[in-house]
């Protein structure tokens, strides 16, 4: 039952993540815990799923990666993902309904960086806010898997074209996602080998998630998608706290 609850989870949030191009891990850390696997293992098995979605889309963007922003951002994230992991390891061993409550207050906080982002014009900032930006997504990206709103909300101060803000976020979570696999399977008590194998076992379910989110997404204006999803986050959001 733990391992079809995990397909139809990882499958919806690769849905929605194909339509939209972010919230898998958003949708599936919060449904994870909710279905009894421990945060480790939540974290683990969705930053499987999306270094197993992105690979692919790192190859084909590879010509748009603006490798300047990456290199900072990249070195910054793998400063601060073993920080997050050390969160996540200490709020582990709480009380299994209070771990659903920090999780669903990450989800919320997640997505109020990413409403910020919003109509914000491109500018320039100082080095130190770029840098604690990038901190701030590697911690939430080791502690909950949600190191994507601060991206995004970094990349509204820049002019990238549509392809170079997708071949940024994908090539960072690309970087990232075997350091943290390798910590988790090293630090948690929890986290095994057998998540790995699970996670490969539903590849095809990820994959067809995300054609079918990429066919929605082609069908949807942007605007009702964006609504859609971030309602159905807000849901989960507060399904785990209360």
């Amino acid at each position: 039952m733990a391992l079809f609850w995990a397909g139809i989870i990882l499958f919806g949030g690769s849905i929605v993540q194909g339509a939209i191009g972010f919230a898998l891990g958003m949708i599936a850390v919060p449904l994870l815990v909710e279905a009894g696997y421990s945060l480790s293992q939540a974290v683990a098995l969705t930053t499987l799923a999306i270094g197993i979605q992105v690979a692919f889309g790192v190859w084909q963007l590879r010509e748009h990666i603006p490798w300047g922003d990456v290199k900072l951002a990249a070195l910054l994230r793998y400063l601060t993902v073993p920080l997050g992991i050390g969160l996540l390891l200490h709020i582990e061993n709480m009380d299994a309904n209070a771990v659903k409550r920090l999780v669903g207050c990450g989800l919320l906080l997640g997505l109020c960086l990413r409403m910020l982002a919003r109509g914000q014009k491109a500018r320039d900032l100082p080095l130190p806010i770029s840098a604690a930006a990038f901190a701030l997504s590697g911690i939430l990206q080791g502690l909950v898997a949600m190191g994507g709103p601060p991206l995004v909300l970094w990349m509204t101060t820049r002019s990238f074209r549509a392809n170079q803000a997708r071949a940024f976020t994908k090539t960072l979570f690309l970087l990232n996602a075997p350091l943290q696999v390798l910590l988790l399977l090293w630090l948690s008590q929890t986290m095994s080998a057998h998540m790995l194998g699970t996670a490969l076992l539903l590849t095809p379910l990820i994959f067809a998630g995300t054609t079918i989110g990429l066919r929605i997404g082609n069908r949807l204006s942007k605007a009702r998608l964006n609504a859609i999803a971030l309602a159905l986050l807000v849901l989960i959001g507060l399904n785990a706290i209360f």
